[in-house]
Parts: structure tokens; C-alpha cells; sequence
């Protein structure tokens, strides 16, 4: 995990202000969370797509090579440039924790001899997402999600994927256990912004470091391919 310490310093590297304003964004995100309907719109149609189409762009630029904080995406079109990227993260989080969802929806959540299956199947989420994660950033595509794809993707690197997953691991931990409260949020905004990017870029360098190539049903694709286009 040596070769991710930079990570730590890429918030603020080359374009700070990007992460001052990406912070501004989020406040925007809790403001707007109080009104009724009209809050909830704008939060789901437009911010949280929009940061999600961010990080992505993240995970783009820097399995590119690029070391700078990446500029906020360019926005086009609503729904194939804001929403589509949104999507395919949910359906990305869906498809990781698909087995939990059918055994919670069997079973209720115990802590005698259920539970502990319960966070077996949580384990193989957190295993499976940040490869699927990293795969539909670059693919753009929902064939990121591929089992076969995230096989090949990881089993060339086992070691440094177990590293990211911890990565992930903790970032998690350190930002569902921050406190939280009415002005505890808006304070704690720049600390989850700033361990999401920290995540963000160890995927673009876990890519770039890698190089792989899955094959998929029409071909393969390369760090170079449909993330540099």
C-alpha cells in the first residue's frame, strides 16, 4: 500500500479550490435535504448525480496517469451525462449486496447463528464493489459489473486488491462513525469529501499501476481505451 500515500495529498494537489467548492456542493446537498419536495429533487436529479459523476471522473483521470484533483465533469446532457453514471453506481451497490438483500429478505437479522452469516455476506460486498466500481468508472458502461471481468481484474493482483479493499474498508468506517447532527454534518463535510477522494484516486492508481485488460463478450479494454477517449 506504499505506492497509495500520495493519495493522502491528492484533494489538495494542483487545483485546491476544486475541493473548496466540491465541499460547497455538499453543504448545498444538506441545505436543500430540509425542503420537502422540491429539496429532495434537486438532491437526487442534480447534486448527488453530479458528485457521483465527479468521482468517477476521478477514477478516470487518475488511472490516466493524472495526478492533479480532476476539474468538475462537463455536463451535456442530463440523463446520459448526470444521470446514467448515477445509475450505474446504485446498480453497482445493488449487484455487490444482492446476496445480502435475498438473505435478509429470507431470514431476519439475528446476532445467534444468523447474524454472523449476515456479515459474511456484507464481507463479500465490500470484497466485490471496489472492482466493480473501478471497472464501470472506466467502461462507462454497465459491463463493469461483469463477475468474470472483476475475476480478471483482481487476479492479477490479489495482494494490492485485498490492500484496497481495507482502503475501503476503513475509509467506510471512518465515515459512517464521524459524528453526526444538525451542524455535525456540515462540519464533517470536507472530512468524508476528503477520504472519498483519497479513495477515489487509489482506484484510478490501482488501474494505472495494474494495466488490465478484461475481456468481454466483444473484446477487451485497456487503462488507455474508453477512459482516454
Amino acid at each position: 500500500m506504499s505506492d497509495y500515500l500520495s493519495s493522502l495529498g491528492y484533494p489538495f494537489r494542483g487545483r485546491p479550490m476544486v475541493f473548496v467548492f466540491a465541499v460547497l456542493i455538499i453543504w448545498a446537498m444538506l441545505l436543500a435535504s430540509w425542503a420537502p419536495v422540491i429539496g429532495w429533487i434537486a438532491v437526487f436529479c442534480f447534486l448527488m448525480p453530479f458528485m457521483c459523476v465527479f468521482f468517477m471522473k476521478m477514477v478516470q483521470q487518475s488511472s490516466m496517469g493524472d495526478e492533479e484533483i480532476c476539474l468538475f465533469p462537463e455536463l451535456e446532457e442530463w440523463l446520459d451525462g448526470l444521470m446514467m453514471p448515477f445509475i450505474r453506481l446504485v446498480v453497482c451497490i445493488g449487484v455487490s449486496f444482492l446476496p445480502l438483500a435475498f438473505y435478509l429478505h429470507r431470514l431476519d437479522w439475528e446476532m445467534d447463528g444468523t447474524g454472523s452469516m449476515s456479515w459474511l455476506f456484507i464481507a463479500a460486498g465490500v470484497i466485490y464493489f471496489p472492482g466493480a466500481f473501478m471497472r464501470t468508472s472506466v467502461l462507462e458502461s454497465f459491463s463493469g459489473l461483469s463477475p468474470v471481468g472483476w475475476w480478471m481484474l483482481v487476479r492479477k493482483a490479489p495482494l494490492s486488491y485485498a490492500g484496497l479493499v481495507g482502503a475501503f474498508s476503513v475509509g467506510g468506517w471512518v465515515i459512517l462513525n464521524l459524528p453526526s447532527g444538525l451542524l455535525m454534518d456540515f462540519a464533517m463535510a470536507p472530512v468524508k469529501l476528503y477520504v472519498t477522494c483519497v479513495l477515489m484516486n487509489m482506484c484510478g492508481l490501482f488501474m494505472l499501476k495494474h494495466e488490465f485488460a478484461a475481456e468481454e463478450d466483444d473484446g477487451g479494454f485497456s487503462i488507455s481505451g474508453p477512459a482516454a477517449s
